[in-house]
């Protein structure tokens, strides 16, 4: 709930007053007069409002449920003459729900996503400034000076690198009620994560061009190795290169050939 008491209502060039009442809540108001009996006085306003107190100079009035910007007129009659002194009524609602969405949440290194951070209700838009955060440092910073937007949302597209996972992401809200008799009015979303991973294919292409820079990795294959020493222990006539089946079985081939020839 707000107030504001000592109103001059004698004074017709006395300039305007100014405050701020959050949305939906009450406003103390007392209407003076410098008249020590003014005929007339009272509060001109087309909102809820009831007299608290009243004395022959002074009546404080209680307005309710302010729902917008409004003009609250105190006025006076003194000697026949009538004055008005005006209060401007301007209504905020600070940014009290911040959402951050990460899109995708986890992405390989060099892959595109998108921070988006938006308010569900912050009055006047024309006051707030969203400011999408990696870590401490500021990313983008988004106003709204038409005051239209309706969810304000700020949104800022990335190129995803390894050192991206390593901090929190996050969208501070403020506003600015400087001009209003207050001050900034902040609130901070929960932190987002970004996962960021190297592809396979990328780990793959790595592993292949270890392999050509590192000799110990540029050996023939066992296989085929193998299959060489095999090949010579054959044709040297040593059957302790081949398994010992084969052996057997060419050693049983030359005496057959052995006895074939000896018949003829």
């Amino acid at each position: 709930m707000s107030s504001v008491s000592g109103l001059p209502g004698s004074s017709e060039k006395a300039p305007s007053k100014q405050e701020a009442v959050k949305l939906g809540d009450s406003y103390k108001i007392n209407c003076t007069s410098d008249c020590p009996n003014p005929l007339i006085k009272g509060l001109e306003t087309l909102l809820d409002k009831k007299v608290l107190q009243e004395q022959a100079q002074w009546t404080e009035y209680l307005v309710s449920n302010i729902s917008q910007d409004s003009v609250l007129y105190c006025y006076s009659t003194c000697s026949g003459k009538q004055t008005k002194k005006a209060v401007i009524v301007n209504v905020f609602h600070p940014p009290e729900q911040v959402l951050l969405r990460l899109q995708p949440a986890r992405v390989t290194v060099g892959s595109s996503f998108t921070i988006t951070c938006s308010v569900t209700a912050a009055i006047p838009l024309e006051r707030l400034t969203l400011t999408l955060l990696h870590g401490e440092k500021p990313l983008h910073v988004q106003t709204f000076e038409n005051g239209t937007d309706t969810p304000a949302t700020a949104t800022h597209n990335a190129i995803a690198h390894k050192k991206d996972g390593h901090h929190n992401f996050s969208c501070r809200a403020d506003l600015d009620l400087h001009a209003l008799g207050r001050g900034v009015i902040s609130n901070v979303s929960e932190v987002q994560v970004l996962q960021v991973y190297v592809a396979p294919e990328t780990d793959r292409d790595l592993q292949g061009a270890r392999s050509l820079e590192d000799p110990k990795t540029n050996l023939p294959d066992p296989t085929y190795m193998s299959g060489t020493s095999t090949t010579t222990a054959a044709a040297s006539g040593a059957p302790q290169g081949s398994s010992p089946a084969l052996a057997e079985g060419l050693w049983q081939a030359a005496g057959l050939l052995g006895i074939f020839l000896f018949v003829m």
